[in-house]
Order: C-alpha cells, then sequence, then structure tokens
C-alpha cells in the first residue's frame, strides 16, 4: 500500500530542500551523506527517503526549482517598466535580491549541478538560459546595433556583477542589496570615470 501523504508534507519538504542546500553549500553534495542530512532534518533516513528515493533526486528537484523561480522572476521584472533603461534596473535588482535570499541553492547551482546526470544537467540549463535570454534582451533594447558577440560578452559581464556575489557579499552590510544592484546597473550603463554623479534612475 502507498503510503499517505502527510498534512504538512509539502511544508517538511521545503524543509529538507533548505537543509540540504545550506549542507551542500557549506560542505559540497559529496561531502554531505544521506545519514547527516537525515540528521539534520530531524528525521530518520526511512522519511528522507519518503520524500526523496536517493541524494541525486533532491539535487535535481532543488535546482529546478530554484532555476525555474529565477526565470520566472527575470520575465516578470522587465514588465515593471517600458523604459529600457529602468527595465534593466529591475532586472538587475530582482535576481540581486532572489542571489541574496536564495544563496546556498545559487552557490549548489554554481558548483555541484556536474554532479546530476546530463540529461537532467541540460533541463536546469534551460532554464540558465531563459535568464540569460531576459538579459540578454534587455541589453539590445538599449543598443539596438550591438553585434551579436559583443551583445553575449555584455550579457555575460553584468551576469557576472551579480552571480558571483555569494563569494563576498553578506547581508546585513554597508551596502544593502538593492544599492549594490543600482550600482552594478549605473556603472554597466554609464562607466566608471565618465560619472559617478548619475544614478541609475529610483
Amino acid at each position: 500500500m502507498v503510503r499517505p501523504r502527510a498534512e504538512n508534507y509539502v511544508e517538511r519538504q521545503q524543509g529538507i530542500l533548505d537543509t540540504a542546500a545550506s549542507m551542500f553549500a557549506m560542505h559540497g553534495f559529496n561531502g554531505t551523506s544521506i545519514s547527516t542530512l537525515a540528521d539534520e532534518c530531524g528525521v530518520s533516513k526511512a522519511l528522507l527517503y519518503h520524500y526523496y528515493d536517493s541524494k541525486e533526486a533532491l539535487l535535481y528537484d532543488m535546482l529546478l526549482a530554484h532555476c525555474k523561480l529565477l526565470a520566472k522572476v527575470a520575465g516578470d521584472a522587465v514588465k515593471e517598466s517600458a523604459d529600457p533603461e529602468l527595465q534593466l534596473r529591475d532586472l538587475v535588482r530582482a535576481l540581486m535580491e532572489l542571489y541574496v535570499n536564495s544563496r546556498d541553492k545559487h552557490v549548489v547551482l554554481l558548483n555541484d549541478l556536474h554532479c546530476l546526470p546530463d540529461e537532467q544537467q541540460q533541463e536546469i540549463k534551460i532554464e540558465e538560459r531563459r535568464v540569460l535570454q531576459v538579459m540578454k534582451n534587455a541589453i539590445k533594447r538599449l543598443r539596438p546595433d550591438t553585434k551579436s558577440a559583443e551583445l553575449t560578452a555584455l550579457t555575460m559581464y553584468l551576469m557576472g556583477a551579480i552571480n558571483w556575489t555569494y563569494t563576498w557579499f553578506r547581508t546585513p552590510g554597508t551596502v544593502s542589496a538593492r544599492e549594490y544592484a543600482d550600482l552594478a546597473t549605473s556603472t554597466f550603463l554609464n562607466g566608471l570615470s565618465m560619472e559617478r554623479g548619475r544614478p541609475v534612475r529610483p
């Protein structure tokens, strides 16, 4: 007989994902055992396997959901304004906020995606490419004459400015996530030497 789902199944499953993200981010996917994860979650291994039949299944669910959320947040952000400059500002703000609030999952994405089978990696990379395409389209609207290779380079340049903030950005700090997003956008749009006096519009 199939074991019925508890009323708090979804909440407990999310708790397992969040705990796993924290442990994978700290110790790595390969450095975290199912036994250790179960202990940290306060459940038995048997109960953990009720939610996920393998550590890889857990990692896949975590990363796919994270990247789908990134793609949705990115797509929604550029709908807030018809002004291309403000679209880019809103996009960088939204991504930066999500990276800060989902830091552990983002670390796992960057460090442990390769631990999944190729087919599952490709599913997740499709969602990553959707985020990149939203960014690329936003830059294209600002500079319609930009060549394809340059557009890709500019997209990766700006994404890099926020993707890797997990290595040093901490909250709370002297600069908020929104302030850093605006600083990155302003520098990208206007350069550093020609102006520090024209901030991204609020």
